[in-house]
């Protein structure tokens, strides 16, 4: 769940990132809630965008549908 946090919206924190890459290196699927925040608001931005995660654009009932 990346609500927005300290005025940067979609924030994704370290144990976020962590299990990101652990899905990644799973082949598992990877959902944020929120599109992820702009290169320029977070440093790890990058490496979540390159993930492809499915944005859910707050609606969990998007799940459904993969």
């Amino acid at each position: 769940m990346n609500y927005e946090k300290d005025g940067i919206k979609g924030y994704v924190g370290g144990a976020t990132l962590m299990e990101i890459g652990l899905a990644q290196y799973l082949g598992k699927k990877i959902f944020l809630l929120y599109p992820p925040p702009k290169i320029e608001d977070q440093r790890h931005s990058i490496e979540i965008q390159l993930a492809k995660p499915m944005i859910l654009e707050g609606n969990l009932d998007l799940i459904k549908n993969v």
